[in-house]
């Protein structure tokens, strides 16, 4: 696309943000598309979907749709927690769609089989070979307000929460924040599955999480409880830890952080906007293969960043790893994030 038609399309999708946002009675983003041109981060968003809707027409339009729609309550916090799942999809989809797939590949999102089918995130048709992707973000904020006023957190079930509530005390204990992982997996699994059993795909869930990466880490890979072992937590009705077959990897990605630092304009150190994946040398994302699942190429893998947990690289750093207990030594926990 030429340079002015870019433009063009760019000033129109702005416009089109500006204007859904506005009509809410209230709005978190209301003042971030007040300005014109609109503030960094209202800019980064509104070019995050217009090069969606240049590599799949009528998708960036469709998320500026969906933030405006999110609204119309004052300081609505389910609605904040909405609107940073909302930015990871299209975090994660932008990246995708970028990624060096080979000649004649097309991509549909949220492809379906049936008509009341469930639809994952984006089905990639390469030559010879068919991705699926699901995009997935918890609801964070109770959480990390919990996590800053504790003293201590137990980030997995494999102590019994009688015990580490009584050595907590009074100081607080931040409890697992699993069953949103166990749910992402769940729905994953179902989705892909239709897909699977009529064509073979290779297919990826990925966990948009904040900068406290081993919590889902261990959720997935603790010896003793692990989604993702054969002692997990998730059990089926005969006793046996459920397994997510038609799921072949997780990637996790620790962005949610820069979404709240771009909103409230803070510096974002190594990420120059709200929707700068990283590059070489930036903190890295984590790969986890799903035991039994099938290989993703390399260039998957290295164009999201994921290391696999055994990597040299993460297998020295703490947050990599996974972690039973946490106590926080200073007073005011791991720092308050509010939006």
């Amino acid at each position: 696309m030429p340079d002015e038609e870019r433009k063009i399309l760019r000033d129109d999708l702005s416009r089109e943000l500006a204007a859904s946002i506005l009509e809410q009675e209230w709005h978190w983003f209301s003042y971030h598309v007040c300005f014109v041109p609109p503030n960094p981060f209202a800019s980064s968003l509104v070019d995050a979907c217009l090069d969606c809707e240049m590599k799949l027409p009528g998708l960036g339009r469709q998320f500026i749709r969906d933030i405006g729609g999110i609204g119309g309550l004052n300081r609505h916090e389910p609605h904040y927690d909405q609107l940073m799942q909302k930015l990871a999809e299209i975090l994660v989809l932008r990246h995708l769609l970028s990624l060096p797939w080979p000649s004649d590949t097309t991509f549909e999102h949220e492809p379906r089989l049936t008509k009341k089918g469930k639809r994952p995130e984006l089905r990639v048709n390469a030559p010879g070979q068919t991705y699926l992707f699901e995009v997935k973000a918890p609801s964070l904020l109770e959480h990390q307000r919990q996590r800053a006023a504790n003293s201590m957190q137990s980030p997995t079930r494999m102590f019994k929460r009688e015990m580490v509530e009584r050595i907590a005390g009074e100081d607080g204990l931040t409890l697992p924040r699993d069953n949103p992982v166990k749910d992402f997996l769940v729905d994953a699994d179902a989705k892909f599955a239709q897909f699977k059993a009529a064509a073979p795909a290779v297919s990826v869930l990925v966990i948009v999480w904040d900068d406290f990466i081993y919590e889902p880490i261990t959720v997935l890979t603790q010896a003793s409880c692990g989604l993702l072992t054969a002692n997990s937590f998730h059990r089926s009705a005969a006793g046996d830890a459920v397994c997510y077959s038609s799921t072949d990897a997780v990637v996790l990605v620790r962005h949610l952080m820069y979404f709240k630092m771009a909103a409230a304009e803070q510096a974002l150190g190594e990420r120059g906007h709200a929707f700068d994946f990283g590059k070489e040398g930036a903190l890295p994302n984590a790969f986890v293969p799903v035991p039994g699942g099938l290989p993703v190429s390399d260039f998957i893998r290295t164009g999201l960043r994921a290391l696999p947990l055994d990597h040299s690289d993460l297998s020295r750093a703490a947050e990599y790893r996974p972690v039973e207990m946490v106590f926080w030594l200073n007073a005011d926990g791991p720092g308050t994030e509010t939006p």
